[in-house]
């Protein structure tokens, strides 16, 4: 920067921005609403086992009504040593049926592997940690034949567990008959097998707290284990999985054999607690169990694991077969009972999660009653009193780019900028006829900073904040903050991080625009008019993520001010821009500048000590009237679509310049059928101004007559002083 353009800037910024007379900016505390509360219930993950929450739900206060006792500690404990083996060989089904199988042999796994036990613990005196580790080799075994036979050769999983089944339970009555008597009269006492099947811990029989860990086991490992992923995604897609790199074949055998495996463990909870074994052992055992797993995914549904819904469901069934049992019913009578109920639990479920979908895209789109202030400062400088200049501007890259929402450039002047892809392209300077990828990054790389160190930091929507190094090296600083106090859905995930700019101590600050849509349709955020973003900071130092100020009307271009002390923050919708106290933040935001002719994008440093904003498009009559009705708003979304009537003016790009105050002194226009529509970005570098659009497949560069032809931005951040 030559002294003379360091001493304007100067007194531009001495009588930049007096923040005390600044009006406040309303801000919500929180945002709630009838239609929001019930679209965020509906979007919840555990929503969808509801039907079966409330068929247990209405079993325990029939039982409490109808039946005194049931419910007493003694009767409660009884029902867990019993519930253990059951609910294990349901856990087991439930890893099968995630990868896509099914598994009949369950009963008769179970039955072979409780004579396993008792033969060696009876008949051979092993220790019974060896028995235990036999009768689950004996279920590993057996899940190992249904793994060969329905994962790795192919076979049909509904005929080869068929077959297993068939084959266990002819081996089992063999086996059984030949060493019943001696198993019967066997006299052997021991310390630890009477502990696991008799003894109980906080007042609960071992056999629970064993199930209950296998259950939770299961729960992480389909949430946080590779296993886990790779089981629900062959069961969800295995023509995806097969090209996302998983051995299918491989997945579906592990998965038959770590279901054997819990099959085992239950057969020997059976062994230690009846010790004994008949004829009818696990008879019937695999149709309970599908009949629980049934009711707790409603239905056979591949590639989903949840637990905490399958063990609902088999409470609800094994408590409906306990009490019907009880209360001196007929087998038979039991059984067509408990089938006519089910079937109507099912059928319930069934109707719910179809009509899920329907009712939650009914209700998610919630619009507020949005009033703008009217356009101010304007005076001849509207599209249709000027001269479109924008028209003079150079294109460059074109066709070479794809969408490039931000740009940025280097002291030495070569241009970066985000690509739809997820790439980070460079152009090198001068002529930038040599565009190649810097980074690939993934996500949508929106907005771009430099930080003290020549690295580009980058907001990436549906990634958060990464940082890339000179070499091109990504990595990921953060895509996480806190949760929202009075937020029903987790919103802990930063959903679409949109631009950003880093303050004289290093600390990042950037926006998430909405907590509510991603990239795909952040333009149902304009429909809906709410406040739906939050302001965030990133500090390299601690990696520490805090929330600055939540619930803002699309927050989007951020850019710390030239005296490093204010931070200023467009709000797209709203049609103005905020600015935040750097040495105050939890004063929370001021209105610097409103009424603004269009949607505000990114905001840049200019080299005269004030500031360029990117124009999105021009605020159209019909869009401002109809931001003040949200039931219309609301029923036009079902009739027509948001791109044919929502974005009338966005083919009219623009660029405003404003003085340190906030004043408009300028307005750079393209015409209507221009190339550089909907821009969302401009910097501004030794005398020129770059200009991107997020729509875009190029970028413009303009001449400016009256700028400084050696200033850039990086020195304006990071030259020595500064």
């Amino acid at each position: 920067m030559v002294p003379r353009t360091r001493e304007i800037v100067k007194q531009n910024m001495s009588a930049e921005i007096n923040f005390t007379n600044l009006p406040k900016q309303p801000v919500p505390r929180v945002v709630l609403s009838p239609r929001r509360i019930l679209a965020d219930i509906l979007s919840k993950g555990w929503i969808e086992s509801a039907i079966p929450f409330l068929a247990l739900f209405l079993v325990i206060g029939g039982i409490l009504l109808t039946t005194d006792g049931y419910f007493v500690p003694a009767n409660l404990r009884n029902l867990a040593q019993y519930a253990a083996d059951g609910g294990l060989v349901v856990l087991a089904l439930l890893i099968v049926v995630a990868v896509g199988g099914i598994d009949l042999s369950v009963g008769s796994n179970f039955a072979m592997s409780a004579f396993a036990a008792l033969f060696c613990f009876h008949i051979l005196n092993l220790p019974v940690p060896a028995v235990l580790i036999v009768s689950l080799a004996t279920g590993a075994l057996i899940g190992g034949v249904n793994g060969v036979l329905a994962g790795l050769i192919g076979c049909g999983a509904l005929l080869a567990t068929l077959g297993t089944m068939i084959t266990t339970r002819g081996l089992f009555t063999l086996a059984s008959q030949a060493q019943l008597v001696e198993i019967s009269t066997s006299a052997r006492m021991d310390d630890v097998w009477d502990w696991v099947g008799f003894e109980k811990f906080l007042s609960m029989p071992i056999g629970f707290w064993i199930w209950l860990l296998v259950a939770i086991g299961v729960f992480v490992m389909f949430r946080q284990t590779r296993l886990g992923w790779h089981i629900l995604a062959v069961g969800g897609n295995r023509k995806a999985a097969r090209h996302g790199g998983i051995q299918v074949k491989t997945t579906a055998f592990f998965a038959y054999v770590l279901a054997g495996v819990i099959v085992g463990l239950a057969g020997f909870l059976f062994a230690a607690r009846q010790n004994s074994i008949g004829a009818d052992t696990g008879i019937g055992l695999e149709f309970f169990a599908l009949t629980a797993l049934v009711v707790g995914l409603g239905g056979f549904v591949p590639g989903r694991g949840p637990v905490v819904a399958v063990m609902v469901g088999f409470a609800t069934v094994y408590i409906l077969n306990n009490v019907l049992i009880n209360a001196g019913f007929r087998g038979d009578f039991v059984q067509f009972s408990l089938g006519a109920i089910i079937v109507a639990i099912l059928a319930i479920d069934v109707k719910f999660r179809k009509n899920r979908h329907r009712l939650l895209a009914s209700t998610y789109l919630d619009p507020i009653a949005l009033k703008l202030q009217d356009v101010a400062g304007m005076a001849g400088l509207m599209p249709h009193e000027m001269v479109p200049r924008l028209r003079k501007a150079e294109i460059l890259a074109a066709g070479k780019l794809d969408g490039p929402e931000d740009v940025l450039l280097d002291a030495a002047g070569n241009l970066y900028c985000g690509t739809r892809d997820g790439c980070l392209m460079r152009l090198r300077a001068p002529d930038y006829v040599d565009v190649s990828v810097f980074a690939r990054i993934g996500g949508r790389p929106l907005g771009l900073a430099f930080d003290r160190e020549g690295r580009i930091v980058a907001c990436v929507a549906g990634r958060g904040l990464v940082r890339v190094t000179e070499e091109g090296e990504v990595a990921l600083l953060t895509d996480q903050t806190a949760r929202s106090l009075f937020s029903i859905q987790d919103d802990t995930t930063i959903r679409m991080a949109d631009d950003l700019d880093i303050a004289p101590d290093g600390i990042i600050y950037f926006t998430d625009a909405t907590k509510r849509y991603d990239i795909g349709n952040w333009g149902l955020d304009l429909l809906e008019g709410r406040a739906n973003g939050r302001l965030l900071s990133y500090d390299p130092t601690s990696g520490k993520t805090c929330t600055i100020c939540d619930n803002l009307i699309f927050p989007n271009g951020v850019c710390v001010t030239h005296d490093g002390k204010f931070l200023l923050v467009a709000s797209s919708w709203a049609c103005s821009i905020m600015i935040f106290d750097l040495g105050d933040l939890a004063a929370g935001p001021s209105v610097f500048l409103q009424g603004l002719p269009g949607y505000p994008d990114n905001i840049n440093r200019a080299s005269d000590g004030g500031y360029w904003i990117a124009l999105a498009g021009t605020r159209n009559p019909v869009i401002d009237q109809a931001m003040k009705y949200p039931g219309l708003r609301r029923r036009m979304a079902k009739k027509v679509p948001p791109t044919n009537w929502l974005f009338g003016n966005l083919n009219i790009g623009g660029v405003l310049k404003i003085d340190g105050s906030g004043k408009i002194v300028d307005a750079l226009w393209d015409a209507p059928d221009g190339p550089l529509y909907m821009i969302t970005s401009m910097r501004e570098h030794e005398g020129a101004l770059y200009l991107g659009g997020v729509t875009n497949d190029k970028i413009g560069r303009l001449p400016l007559d009256t700028a400084d032809r050696q200033w850039n931005g990086p020195a304006s951040y990071w030259e020595k002083g500064q």
